[in-house]
């Protein structure tokens, strides 16, 4: 398998089936928010689009989705943490750092947070919805309740 997956923006979009995979985890038919998404990426049926309003200062909903810009993840992580104490419940693709801050902080040791560990080799979609090259590290859903 080639790696060959290349940054240069935050906007790509979920490979289908992990988003499918966080639905069928919280057991609903679409998610009522996606916290963090673009124009060209909205999976669910309300969103905070980015510079049009802020998911991290906006409230969110009962069950949320959250790819997140990957080089911001700890202030999502974070945010996700405090809208579980509300009593709202997050799925959030991330990758796996499990010797920063924020894993030990809102992830590792949280009861009300749960883990599926994903293999490498998913593939995001560009904004024509056409594969990407394979990103290569390693990938998390991590669910905040459920």
């Amino acid at each position: 398998m080639k790696y060959n997956y290349e940054y240069s923006k935050n906007d790509y979009k979920t490979p289908p089936e992990l988003y499918e995979r966080a639905l069928n985890r919280f057991e609903i038919p679409k998610f009522d928010l996606d916290v963090c998404c673009s124009e060209k990426n909205i999976p669910a049926e309300n969103y905070y689009i980015q510079g049009q309003k802020d998911g991290l200062t906006e409230n969110w909903k009962q069950f949320n989705w959250c790819n997140p810009p990957f080089n911001e993840c700890k202030l999502w992580v974070r945010k996700a943490f405090i809208e579980l104490q509300k009593g709202n419940q997050t799925a959030m693709l991330i990758p796996v750092r499990t010797e920063t801050e924020y894993w030990h902080n809102y992830i590792l040791f949280d009861d009300n947070v749960s883990i599926d560990w994903l293999r490498k080799g998913y593939k995001f979609l560009d904004e024509n919805n056409d594969e990407m090259g394979v990103f290569k590290n390693a990938l998390a859903i991590v669910y905040f309740g459920g």
